[in-house]
């Protein structure tokens, strides 16, 4: 199986070689390409890379927070993304977190490079995507445990090189900007399954319920980003009441931006109260 390693910039490109490398001490069957081994002297660069991004299984994006917005980064994982699911495309972060992803890779799957847990759901799925040809588990999972230890060593290293001289820093995702994408993806899916046809008071009812599903999930996906466990949210009169405490280890502070951004994607007051029913947060009481 093709696996295409995308690199921009010196730590990106490092990681890269070093999983061309790595990957098939784990599964013999990945045939990795990295462009900085595997055009030959002389060779035509951009037809090479093109012919390979057309051919390929999976993808592996190597991320680091200087190289996110690269344009030559965001136009492979674009090449790759219409060859096949984006299932198979699958951003690898080197010194980042989840959320300090931004733009369009954000939309994939991604990968934390030094989470030993996150790279192993990483092998299982290029081992699932085998199709035919799977590595059985038990020597799948010897032979990740066995190899594991390099791939440590190098992304360890990768993150405590220095950032070149004006490198980009890492991009953090405001929370509204989180906000509006996960209501904009729950709305995707407010009128599936919602048919149209037939008894018309019917048809508002369901796609009623449908709403007010996707903004239920809406709330517990947007207070799961800023570390928050929802435990009730309840339609009452004019507001959305919405029962929540911090989960383990996240931060205890709810920021008036996130309580107005929230009323406004819901369209009407919103309060925030602990299990005790004491009131945490509110949206501003001139809320239209």
């Amino acid at each position: 199986m093709k696996v295409f390693l995308s690199w921009s910039g010196d730590r990106s490109r490092r990681v890269a070689e070093t999983l061309k490398h790595w990957l098939p001490d784990v599964i013999q069957e990945i045939d990795p390409w990295v462009s900085s081994q595997d055009i030959a002297k002389g060779g035509r660069g951009i037809d090479e890379i093109t012919h390979e991004l057309a051919t390929t299984d999976f993808g592996i994006i190597c991320v680091t927070p200087e190289n996110q917005a690269s344009t030559w980064i965001n136009f492979e994982a674009g090449s790759l993304a219409k060859e096949f699911e984006t299932a198979h495309v699958a951003p690898f972060l080197i010194d980042m977190k989840i959320a300090e992803l931004t733009g369009p890779l954000s939309k994939f799957q991604a990968t934390v490079g030094d989470n030993r847990g996150d790279v192993r759901k990483l092998i299982g799925d290029l081992n699932s995507a085998l199709a035919g040809r799977t590595v059985a588990e038990d020597l799948l999972e010897r032979a990740f445990a066995r190899s594991w230890p390099e791939l440590e060593s190098a992304l360890q290293e990768a993150q405590r090189s220095s950032l070149p001289e004006g490198a980009r820093h890492p991009i953090k995702r405001s929370e509204a900007e989180m906000l509006e994408e996960i209501l904009l993806l729950v709305r995707k899916q407010e009128y599936r399954g919602t048919s149209l046809e037939g008894n018309v008071t019917q048809a508002e009812e369901k796609l009623s319920r449908s709403r007010r599903i996707s903004e239920d999930e809406f709330i517990l996906a947007s207070f799961a980003k800023i570390g928050w466990q929802v435990k009730n949210s309840s339609w009452e009169k004019s507001e959305v009441s919405i029962t929540a405490r911090p989960s383990e280890g996240g931060s205890v502070f709810l920021s008036r931006d996130f309580i107005e951004r929230m009323a406004k994607s819901l369209d009407r007051p919103v309060v925030v109260m602990d299990e005790s029913e004491n009131v945490l947060a509110r949206s501003s009481a001139s809320f239209p």
